[in-house]
């Protein structure tokens, strides 16, 4: 029996208002917080506390202070309650103490991994087959066990839920209660998505009043009264049983292709990608052209010819002054780019969690038919209950991410920092946990050659396709957009080609000492020397054989390409590379020595006049399949006489 309920009713009685008990820990009363004729407040006692509900709608403290009591004459024991949870034999490991204001610390095995509430009578409905009910917090758990069932939770509050122990809820059959706010969409997230495998069922419900469990039963509410939680109308509900399905009843299909790089697929539509760099490569502008491209339905692949929108969820980086100009600058349709924020109760503005708003998120995708979100930096959205060099913890927030994209079919496209240390294995470079590496399906690294400038684009992980292609060569250019408040200065990220060289090249090629420069200048001579023998070109192959038997590594003739002015050539999407001496005609533009000349550089500036590559509309270049038009798929034709003769 509560003391607090107890005190309580005493207190009704004595202040002259009508009290009726309803059994040992349950009455209802005439609130002495309104007029009241007809008794409308319900007092029930649980573990600890007592529980206050005025079905005419007083707040509970509005209650105690017509009593002349305080928020202390909730609990038993005026300073809070202590919860103690235990092993299968009750044997304590950890105690939670809580204080009349909500304030909360542990001690015990704090470090260690936490056990659910109740667990010996956990483990004991789950054996009877018994239904167990899963809920926020300890209040609401002692509030359920008045009605005579088992329920639990995890300690110190809705986010921990992604560390406990759930292994007694394995075969369970559960009906989990979410809170009505938004720390309870990512509870219910993290339940989804830790039970799913251990538990026989999860049901998901809300209150039928109140925002939780112990409102719920403040309220004389029964079980049979709480709600089902439904999405979109969707009841969310998980029931597992073994299903078998044979491979031969199963319909093969290609892989679908967000990105193809002249019919070889680079990124996969429905699936998680990875973009990472160091500072300053250029991969968040990267991430900004594949959001152009996609909303102006100009990227080959599955969704070319169509515009569709994106979601972008940046948290280093201004929209007004950053992310804004750029999309800008790159063509972008702002009218299908979303910023993606989550709002608290409150209105304050919060970042994406996950796993907490993985269904928040879910839901976001399926209603705005979204084909791509771009997330700078992942790492930024995981939650900070997780232990971001660990595997496994980092696999609780991007395996559902990974599934969720194929769910919608939809692209997630996350970006990545390189860490401090100075090899050349992407895979290795990129921070935090091996998770970040292997749950992608394709991998992009991006680098910048301290030397030259040069910036490569390189595909280092294509789990669904060719693990050969091509990298590509890329410039970050300035470029003006205007503005209604002037002109804002920016940059654009434009593809130009293939390159020999890849992002390992190029970081090894950073971090060479004195004695590389050295070497490079004897095989600057003998590359040369090589070509000119050769006719004035090479196969890569050849150069790198010759190489080896002069003495020069493959690192070091790349290095000396550049200053013995030497260019690449590929042969065609399968074919190999030509190295090419470049020879200078004398009036100021360069043939290679079979006396074709190189292609000019690109425009730097989208107010160049249009051209046979240039989109006569948003004067951004065309495509290799758009070769031949005279707008992209998602700009209008404009009228002829406004278009630039």
């Amino acid at each position: 029996m509560s003391a607090a309920f107890e005190r309580i009713l005493d207190k009704l009685a004595v202040n002259g208002q009508v009290v009726r008990r309803r059994g040992p820990n349950q009455a209802t009363a005439q609130c002495p917080a309104h007029d009241d004729h007809d008794p409308s407040l319900s007092v029930t006692g649980t573990d600890g506390r007592a529980l206050l509900y005025c079905h005419a709608g007083c707040h509970d403290l509005d209650v105690l202070a017509a009593l002349g009591m305080t928020e202390n004459d909730f609990w038993d024991n005026p300073r809070g309650a202590r919860y103690d949870y235990t092993d299968a034999r009750g044997a304590v490991l950890r105690s939670v103490f809580r204080t009349p204001g909500k304030k909360f610390r542990q001690s015990g095995d704090t470090a260690g991994t936490p056990t659910l509430y109740r667990l010996p009578q956990l483990i004991e409905a789950v054996a009877a087959g018994r239904e167990v009910y899963l809920v926020e917090g300890e209040k609401d758990v002692h509030a359920l066990e008045t009605l005579d069932v088992v329920a639990t939770t995890a300690p110190m509050g809705a986010s921990s839920f992604s560390r406990v122990d759930v292994e007694p809820l394995r075969g369970a059959h559960v009906i989990a209660v979410v809170d009505r706010d938004k720390a309870g969409d990512g509870w219910a997230a993290a339940v989804h998505e830790r039970l799913d495998g251990v538990a026989a069922d999860v049901r998901f419900v809300h209150a039928a009043v109140g925002k939780d469990a112990a409102d719920h039963v403040a309220a004389d509410r029964g079980l049979d009264e709480f709600v089902p939680l439904t999405i979109d109308g969707v009841s969310v509900s998980s029931s597992r049983r073994a299903r078998i399905t044979w491979a031969i009843d199963i319909e093969p299909e290609p892989v679908t292709w967000a990105w193809e790089d002249e019919g070889a697929g680079r990124m996969p539509a429905g699936a998680l990608s990875l973009g990472a760099g160091r500072e300053g490569t250029g991969k968040s502008s990267f991430g900004i052209w594949l959001t152009a491209q996609i909303t102006r339905g100009t990227l080959p692949g599955a969704f070319y010819g169509t515009p569709r929108r994106v979601l972008y969820v940046a948290v280093e980086d201004s929209w007004r002054h950053t992310l804004v100009p750029r999309l800008m600058a790159a063509g972008a349709d702002l009218a299908l780019v979303g910023r993606f924020e989550v709002l608290v109760d409150e209105g304050d503005e919060v970042t994406l969690t996950l796993p907490n708003d993985n269904l928040l998120f879910e839901q976001e995708l399926n209603r705005h038919e979204v084909a791509l979100t771009v997330i700078d930096p992942v790492m930024s959205v995981v939650s900070e209950k997780l232990d971001t060099h660990k595997e496994r913890e980092v696999r609780i927030a991007l395996d559902p991410l990974a599934r969720i994209a194929d769910r919608t079919a939809s692209v997630v496209f996350g970006l990545a920092h390189f860490n401090k240390s100075s090899g050349s294995d992407i895979a290795q470079l990129i921070t935090g946990s091996g998770a970040f590496k292997n749950v992608p399906r394709a991998v992009f690294g991006f680098a910048r050659d301290d030397d030259s400038g040069e910036r490569v684009m390189t595909q280092v992980k294509n789990s669904l396709g060719r693990d050969d292609l091509p990298s590509l060569v890329y410039r970050i250019e300035s470029q003006e957009v205007p503005t209604r408040k002037g002109t804002a200065v920016t940059s654009r990220f434009t593809f130009v080609g293939p390159s020999d060289m890849t992002v390992a090249d190029i970081l090894r090629s950073n971090r060479s000492g004195p004695d590389d420069s050295d070497q490079g200048d004897g095989a600057e001579t003998w590359l040369r020397d090589y070509l000119e023998r050769k006719g004035g070109e090479a196969t890569a192959r050849d150069v790198y054989a010759a190489g080896r038997v002069a003495g020069h590594s493959q690192h070091v003739l790349k290095r000396a390409k550049k200053r013995a002015r030497v260019e690449s050539r590929k042969t065609g999407m399968d074919g190999g590379w030509l190295w090419c001496l470049v020879l200078d005609d004398g009036e100021g533009s360069t043939k290679g020595t079979k006396g074709v000349e190189s292609a000019p550089p690109l425009p730097s500036s989208p107010s160049a006049p249009p051209s046979a590559s240039t989109c006569i509309t948003c004067r951004q270049p065309m495509t290799v399949i758009e070769a031949g038009q005279a707008t992209h798929p998602g700009c209008p034709t404009p009228d002829p006489g406004q278009v630039a003769s």
